[in-house]
């Protein structure tokens, strides 16, 4: 009978078959490990560094953290190179390294006895009960300051908002006391009644457009807040009058019948307010943890008095003065200097937005400046909003949004009403009304002429670029001057707002923390067949089959040559017969092939679920994985390709686009298959590509593939080599991390509902050495955690759920319940997983409202036990997560890359560098760091676009020319591109989390996504909880179509359908 082996024994054999290491070797670093003494670093420096001089490399132990700087540089490369990841071997209940001594039988072992080291991942295999009461979460207070390269510091349009950036800038406020906020409530109640709607509100806006008349331009005005801000004065009885007719008018009463002799108590209570002229820079307040926590209204009237600054003197750009007028919303227009395509029949304008917001832990708010085109409308078709000049040129250009339905909207006919009764100059507004009636009498009677019934009218003139009216197409239809202002264009415009306000114009400090992530092979995204097998295994399949369902037999080659191009097989070796599987590789991954054309034709329901029973193979089957690659011919035209006129026609018959849904082979598949279990992935009819370099290829089939094994939830090395920092004192694949994605669609119509989405994904490390990792995913509607494959079946085979947050209302109340879900879906994960330690990543816009401790206002505060402060937050201290990570892409909110500056040792400007992609780190002066992790569109090299707009502004673009020899591209309507930024803000809820490995973590798995060779804006397991939604067959009926193209150019994000 053999010697029954010791635990250490065991663990220097483990080491030993895993490594290079003797089994003497193995076990002096086992013995080194068990000592009391082990973490010291003397110790560890001089065992490992006699290694190292015994072999050319080095495996790396759960005590990496406790490693000299020095020593830990050394080892890091080996490390990264995968060599070993030692955590993953260790057992429950022999393993010595990382153990803590036993806690006695009647004490409750500490939370810092879980360390990952200490218990396999999967499955768990304990509950630790914990008595008393909830303790707050709050982030861990810091340690060493991060590493920056302050040689490189990343510039931004972003300014510190300062006094002395104000410099004596006042704004008039009327601050209204409770008793307004009763009768205005009232007020709001009432009117909700009266159109018998109660998603309806009080409508404001009429005094706010009538205001804007009446003190040329400025106005803020927020009831529910109980403020009213201007830049001039209102005379009291003024203001009671208007405020009597809105009230009136609203409440149904004409306003012939209102008396101004008996006004409305709301009114009397406006005008008794006094009015005080107020110094900006006085409410550049912060709250008692010094974080910024100006009142509302300074964030909306700030960048007023800074844009007219900005218009003091000439823009001098690309040779040219370009003269911008302010606008009402606090921007700039270059109003005097558009831009037209080469037939003059096309016109755009650059706007230039500021606004105020706050970042992390920065005791100064920032002034944000971006800038974009802004197309021009020849008509007021479709047109929400026009830019008006006012009579005076020194006042701004006033932005007017249109009131109504349909095609021509007009100006809110009570704002008229209003101005005409007090007897003030509408002649602003009366132009867009004219011009609005012009347009709707010339369609009547061209409808009538077309009938029959009338003769037929010349057409208006076009509204043109020299016009006091300009309509502005509020979406990115198809249009011939292209969207983006480029690169060049934000760094002239950084260099003109530092002329203006000179020294007092300082961005914040942002230096380079880490460059050179490695990024997927754009030549090969699919992983290699190996990794599949890898994968597969770790999942606990032994099989993965893949059904092609098939119509035209060019789809059918298309999907032959794309396997074979995946799995390295020659294009002749296959040639399947129809039920008959083929294998390959090996015999983990097999094809079958469906002949389905009934299955996959658009038309009625009906009989289309018996079509699938009759296929043998698409069966879930004890060990085997089966997903569907179909194909459809149904593809969602960007809305870049489409005219502003085919979307109306399609907004119109709303009935026509429901019976379409109905019958649209796609929509119905991918229900019926996942009612199955089964994912899907489709394959569209093929497009050709105007690249030479690019034709014959198949990149959709590719790319279609690659959404496919996405998935299924393959995970290759990729993963592995983007986590290779320990965390505290976690191995780097001893921690799981989660992606939370919350989304909230607002209903576009009165009779529809709005559609709630709550959907996460965890990013599982391997439960053996050598396995990969797996991806578990969790919704809303099927609240478990399963496969990512099995958790996309349960999603997808059931509807979005309705209504306000479903069965919670949006309030706070109803949000708390929200995040409450979410922490039961965290604390059912933790028994998922083994109690491994997890990090959770979030939108910060997306989940704003459900967490308060995000807020960067509430940065270095601690919520009440218990309360829904950060996600976790109400559950038990060791099933809480170690750290929270916000994201944040909005461009309204994050400040914009324009470029980098270099400098010597002694400070000195040496160079710049117009584009970069690296990691930045935002100098804090309060708590915890942020970072910015600047992204450059793959467009702005990608499809031949040349780089336009780095070295010159569309002031300066040519239009082109097909002449022979002299052929030149179109600039004017190509789109240009512009860098863009990610924030990302890790808190540290673990002692020992090192906020620099969260960060390079999350940028490391941005620039690996599992179905992109370009990098995305969130990682892996982020992106993949987003996916779920988008993939799902209702998405694309419900929410917005996403306009892709706004994030690359700088625009904000608008939306085809939204009304």
């Amino acid at each position: 009978m053999p010697k029954r082996q010791t635990p250490l024994q065991k663990d220097a054999r483990k080491l030993q078959r895993r490594t290079d290491y003797t089994y003497t070797q193995a076990l002096d670093i086992i013995r080194l490990l068990q000592k009391p003494a082990a973490r010291s670093p003397q110790e560890l420096t001089s065992v490992a560094e006699a290694l190292l001089a015994d072999q050319d490399q080095a495996h790396l132990c759960p005590v990496y953290g406790a490693l000299p700087p020095a020593m830990a540089g050394k080892l890091r490369f080996h490390y990264f190179m995968g060599i070993h990841r030692l955590g993953s071997y260790v057992t429950k209940d022999d393993c010595l390294i990382g153990r803590k001594s036993r806690a006695a039988a009647d004490e409750a072992p500490g939370d810092e006895s879980l360390s990952s080291a200490s218990h396999s991942p999967i499955p768990a295999y304990r509950r630790t009960a914990r008595n008393g009461a909830l303790t707050p979460m709050t982030a861990q207070p810091l340690g060493q300051p991060s590493k920056v390269n302050k040689k490189q510091q990343l510039n931004v349009a972003a300014y510190l908002c300062t006094p002395q950036l104000l410099d004596g800038a006042t704004v008039v406020v009327r601050e209204f006391d409770n008793g307004f906020k009763h009768l205005w409530r009232g007020f709001d109640r009432a009117y909700k009644d009266l159109a018998g709607r109660e998603e309806v509100q009080a409508p404001h806006s009429i005094v706010t457009t009538a205001l804007r008349c009446l003190t040329g331009g400025y106005v803020h005005f927020d009831p529910w807040a109980g403020v009213l801000v201007t830049r001039v004065e209102i005379d009291n009885d003024t203001l009671r009058d208007a405020f009597t007719l809105m009230v009136g008018m609203a409440m149904g009463t004409p306003i012939d019948q209102i008396s101004l002799n008996n006004p409305d108590p709301l009114a009397v209570k406006v005008a008794n307010t006094p009015q005080e002229h107020r110094l900006l820079a006085d409410y550049l307040i912060t709250n008692e943890n010094g974080q910024p926590d100006a009142p509302g209204w300074v964030y909306r009237t700030v960048t007023w008095d800074l844009s007219i600054r900005l218009t003091a003197r000439p823009w001098k750009v690309d040779g040219q003065e370009i003269t911008l007028r302010p606008d009402s919303e606090g921007g700039l227009i270059a109003w005097g200097h558009p831009w037209s395509n080469k037939t003059g029949t096309a016109h755009a304008v650059a706007r230039i937005r500021l606004s105020m917001k706050t970042l992390p832990n920065l005791s100064h708010p920032v002034i944000l400046a971006s800038s974009q085109v802004t197309r021009l409308k020849s008509n007021l078709a479709y047109a929400r909003k026009v830019l008006v000049e006012q009579a005076d040129p020194d006042l701004p250009l006033i932005e007017v949004e249109l009131d109504g339905r349909g095609k021509i909207r007009q100006i809110n006919r009570m704002a008229l009403q209003i101005l005409a009764k007090l007897g003030m100059d509408y002649t602003t507004l009366s132009l867009i009304q004219n011009r609005a009636q012009a347009e709707a009498d010339h369609d009547a009677t061209t409808q009538d002429a077309e009938s029959g019934e009338g003769e037929i009218r010349e057409a208006l003139p076009p509204i043109g670029p020299d016009s006091k009216i300009r309509p502005i197409q509020g979406k990115s239809y198809k249009f011939p001057i292209g969207r983006g202002v480029g690169m060049h264009h934000m760094r002239e415009l950084d260099r003109h707002i530092r002329d203006v306000f000179g020294d007092a114009a300082t961005s914040p400090d942002i230096h380079l923390s880490t460059r050179g992530f490695p990024r997927n092979d754009p030549k090969n995204p699919l992983p290699a067949p190996a990794e599949v097998t890898r994968s597969l295994t770790s999942m606990g399949y032994e099989h993965l089959r893949i059904v092609c369902l098939w119509s035209k037999d060019e789809n059918r080659t298309r999907m032959i040559n794309g396997l074979c191009d995946a799995y390295s097989l020659p294009t002749q070796s296959i040639d399947p017969t129809d039920g008959v599987p083929i294998p390959l590789h090996d015999d983990t991954v097999s094809v079958v092939f469906h002949h389905a054309p009934a299955f996959l034709a658009h038309g009625p329901a009906k009989g289309r679920t018996g079509l699938v029973d009759e296929l043998p193979f698409l069966r879930r089957e004890p060990g085997t994985l089966v997903a569907v690659w179909a194909e459809t011919e149904y593809t969602a035209e960007p809305i870049e390709d489409t005219t502003e006129e085919d979307a109306a026609e399609s907004r119109r018959d709303r009935r026509q686009r429901s019976r379409n849904d109905e019958t649209d082979a796609k929509y119905q598949g991918r229900r019926i298959i996942a009612q199955r279990g089964i994912v899907s992935q489709y394959i569209a009819d093929m497009k050709q590509t105007k690249r030479k370099r690019d034709q014959g290829k198949d990149h959709q089939a590719l790319y279609s593939l690659v959404d496919l094994h996405r998935n299924i939830g393959i995970l290759d090395e990729r993963i592995d080599t983007a986590l290779i920092d320990p965390i505290g004192a976690h191995a780097p694949h001893g921690v799981a991390h989660v992606g939370i994605h919350v989304r909230r669609q607002s209903k576009q119509h009165p009779k529809e509902k709005a559609k709630i989405c709550i959907t996460a994904v965890a990013l599982v490390p391997p439960a053996v050495e050598g396995g990969a990792w797996t991806l578990h995913g969790w919704s809303y509607t099927s609240p478990k955690w399963q496969h990512y494959s099995d958790a996309i079946a349960a999603f997808h085979a059931l509807d979005y759920p309705t209504g306000k947050m479903t069965e919670l209302v949006d309030d706070n109340q109803g949000y708390k319940k929200v995040a409450e879900q979410i922490d039961q879906a965290l604390s059912d994960l933790t028994v998922h997983i083994g109690r491994l330690p997890y990090t959770v990543t979030v939108d910060g816009v997306g989940t704003r409202r459900l967490w308060g401790g995000l807020h960067n206002n509430k940065q270095g505060l601690t919520g009440e036990p218990g309360d829904t402060w950060l996600p976790g937050s109400t559950l038990r201290h060791q099933d809480r997560p170690i750290a929270v990570i916000r994201l944040n892409k909005s461009a309204e909110e994050v400040p914009q890359p324009i470029g980098v500056s270099r400098f010597d040792a002694d400070g000195n400007l040496i160079g710049t560098n117009s584009t970069t992609t690296s990691l930045y780190r935002l100098d804090s002066d309060l708590g915890p760091a942020a970072w910015i992790l600047s992204n450059v569109p793959h467009q702005y090299d990608g499809n031949g676009a040349g780089r336009l707009g780095g070295d010159k502004t569309r002031w300066t673009a040519g239009h082109g020319s097909k002449e022979k020899g002299s052929i030149s591209k179109n600039e004017v309507a190509a789109n240009w591109y512009t860098m863009n930024g990610t924030e990302i803000y890790p808190l540290s809820l673990a002692p020992g989390v090192d906020q620099d490995v969260l960060a390079n973590l999350t940028a490391r798995l941005c620039n690996r996504p599992l179905a992109w060779s370009n990098r995305t804006r969130y990682p892996v397991h982020l992106h993949a909880a987003q996916q779920m939604d988008l993939d799902h067959p209702q998405y694309r009926r419900t929410a917005p179509q996403e306009d892709n193209e706004a994030e690359a150019t700088g625009d904000t994000q608008q939306t085809a359908d939204q009304e």
